[in-house]
C-alpha cells in the first residue's frame, strides 16, 4: 500500500484509538468520582451539620456555574488547537493558547477587582438565611475562598482544552481521577484535625488547584515545551478571533445554564421547596442513563474537528452514525429500565420523600432520550464551529422554556416544568438543528484535505507585524 493511502488509514486508526481510550478513562474517572462522592457525602454531612453543609454545597456549586464568564474562550480553544494539530502548526497553537491564557488571566484579575469592591456590600446573612453572626462570617469566608480559587484556576483550566485539541483527553481524565482521590484525602485530613468550614474549603480547593497547576507544569515544561504561553506571542488579531468565535459558545453556555438551573427555581416559587427533591432526584437518576454519551463526547469533539479540517468527511459521517446508534441504543435501554424500576430504585436509595410521580419519571425518561439525540448533533456542530444558528435558536428556546414551565407548573404540577423544556426543544431546536447537521455531513465545504480552515496566515502575519 502506498504511503498516501496508508497514512490516512493510520490516522483514522489512531483517532479511533484515542476516542476509545478517552471514553474508557472518562468512565473510570466518573466511577471513581461517584465512589469518592459516596464516601465524602455522609462524612461531610455528619461533620458539618445541615446548615454548614448547605453553605459548603451552595458555595461550591454556585462557583462552578461561573464557568460561563470565560466568554466561550475555552470551547473555542478546543477547535483552534484541533486545527493546529491537523496542520502540525506548533507556532499557531502556542499563539492561540498564550492569547487565551492571558485573556483569561486579565478576566480573572478584573473580576477579582470588582468583587473586592462589592464584597463588603453583600448581605451574607440574607443570602444564606443565617441568624448566627459566627456562621455568617464562616459563609462569607467560605464563598471568598471558593471564588478566589475559581478565579485562580480560570486560566489554568485551559490546559484541559489544549490536551483535548491534541486528542489527549485521557490525560485530563487521569489527572481528574487523581484530583478526586486527593480531594477526598484533604476532606479526611481536615475532619481528622477538627478543622473549621473555611479551613475545609481552603484545604480542599488548594488540593484541586495544585493538581491543575501540576498538570500545567507537566505540559509546558515536559510534554509540550514549545507551548509555553509567553506574553510575547500574544496577538491582537488572535484576541479578536477568540472573542468572536467564543461569543456563540458563550450564548449557548448561558442558555444551558438557564435551562438546567431554572427548573428548581420555578418549582420552589410555585409549589414549594419540598417538590424540588423528587424532581431533582429524578433528573439526576435519569441523567445517569447518558453516562456513555458524556464519557465519549469530550474525546469525540476534537477528533471530529481534526478530521473535518483534513477533509475526511467519510470518516466523520461514518463515526457520527456509529456513535449515534451506540449512544442512543445504550440510553434507550437505560431509560426503559428507569421507566419500569426507577421509582422503586429511588425509594430504596433515597427514601419515600424523593420518589417522583410516574408521569414525572416518564417525562424525564423522554427528555433524556431527546436531549441525548440533540447532544449527539451538538457535539458535531461544536467541533466544526457551526453554532451560530444553534445559539440563536437556543435563546428562543430558553424564553419559551421558561414561559411554558411557568404556565404548566401551575396547572399540572412539577411535571409541567419538564414538559415545558421538552416542548421548547421540539418546537424550536429539533428540526433546524437536524437540518444543519445533515448539511454539514452531506454538503461539506469543497476544499482539499491539505487546506486548513481558520485565519492561520492572517494571524501569523499579524503576529509578525506586531512583533516588528
Amino acid at each position: 500500500m502506498s504511503n498516501s493511502n496508508s497514512e490516512p488509514v493510520s490516522r483514522r486508526d489512531r483517532r479511533l484509538s484515542k476516542i476509545i481510550h478517552g471514553g474508557l478513562s472518562a468512565i473510570l474517572g466518573r466511577g471513581v468520582g461517584l465512589l469518592v462522592s459516596a464516601i465524602s457525602l455522609p462524612l461531610t454531612v455528619r461533620y458539618l451539620g445541615p446548615e454548614r453543609y448547605g453553605i459548603w454545597i451552595t458555595a461550591s456549586t454556585t462557583v462552578v456555574m461561573l464557568n460561563v464568564i470565560d466568554f466561550g474562550i475555552a470551547n473555542t480553544l478546543t477547535n483552534i488547537i484541533s486545527r493546529a494539530y491537523a496542520a502540525d502548526d506548533r507556532s499557531a497553537a502556542q499563539r492561540f493558547y498564550a492569547t487565551a491564557f492571558w485573556i483569561s488571566m486579565a478576566l480573572a484579575m478584573g473580576i477579582a477587582l470588582v468583587a473586592a469592591l462589592l464584597w463588603s456590600h453583600i448581605n451574607w446573612a440574607s443570602a444564606f438565611h443565617t441568624h448566627n453572626p459566627a456562621t455568617t462570617r464562616e459563609a462569607s469566608l467560605c464563598v471568598a475562598i471558593a471564588f478566589g480559587f475559581f478565579l485562580a484556576s480560570l486560566p489554568l483550566n485551559l490546559i484541559h482544552r489544549v490536551l483535548s485539541g491534541y486528542q489527549q483527553t485521557q490525560i485530563t481524565n487521569y489527572f481528574n481521577l487523581m484530583s478526586n482521590i486527593l480531594g477526598l484525602g484533604s476532606i479526611l485530613l481536615v475532619i481528622r484535625l477538627h478543622g473549621s468550614l473555611p479551613q475545609l474549603m481552603l484545604v480542599y480547593s488548594s488540593t484541586l488547584l495544585a493538581s491543575t497547576a501540576v498538570l500545567n507544569l507537566w505540559v509546558v515544561f515536559w510534554d509540550k515545551r514549545w507551548l509555553l504561553p509567553r506574553p510575547g506571542v500574544v496577538s491582537r488579531m488572535v484576541v479578536s478571533e477568540l472573542m468572536q468565535s467564543g461569543f456563540a459558545f458563550f450564548v449557548l453556555q448561558i442558555a444551558g445554564l438557564i435551562v438546567f438551573n431554572s427548573d428548581n427555581i420555578v418549582i420552589t416559587h410555585y409549589l414549594g421547596a419540598a417538590e424540588v427533591t423528587p424532581y431533582s432526584v429524578a433528573w439526576r437518576i435519569c441523567g445517569y442513563a447518558a453516562i456513555l454519551q458524556t464519557s465519549v463526547f469530550p474525546s469525540l469533539w476534537p477528533a471530529y474537528s481534526e478530521a473535518y479540517v483534513r477533509g475526511e468527511y467519510a470518516w466523520v459521517r461514518r463515526t457520527f452514525w456509529n456513535v449515534a446508534r451506540l449512544v442512543m441504543g445504550s440510553t434507550a435501554i437505560a431509560v426503559l429500565i428507569m421507566a419500569f424500576f426507577g421509582r422503586s430504585l429511588i425509594r430504596w436509595y433515597v427514601g419515600p420523600a424523593a420518589v417522583p410521580s410516574q408521569w414525572l419519571l416518564l417525562a424525564m425518561c423522554f427528555w433524556t432520550l431527546l436531549s441525548t439525540a440533540m447532544n449527539v448533533e451538538a457535539c458535531l456542530l461544536a467541533a466544526i464551529n457551526r453554532i451560530r444558528w444553534q445559539s440563536i435558536l437556543s435563546v428562543v428556546s430558553v424564553v419559551l422554556n421558561v414561559a411554558f414551565s411557568i404556565y404548566l407548573v401551575q396547572r399540572v404540577g412539577s411535571v409541567g416544568v419538564i414538559l415545558g423544556t421538552i416542548l421548547s426543544y421540539l418546537l424550536v431546536l429539533v428540526v433546524p438543528q437536524t437540518v444543519i447537521v445533515w448539511r454539514a455531513l452531506y454538503q461539506p465545504p469543497a476544499h482539499s484535505s491539505t487546506q486548513i480552515t481558520g485565519n492561520w496566515q492572517a494571524a501569523a502575519a499579524s503576529a509578525a507585524a506586531e512583533k516588528a
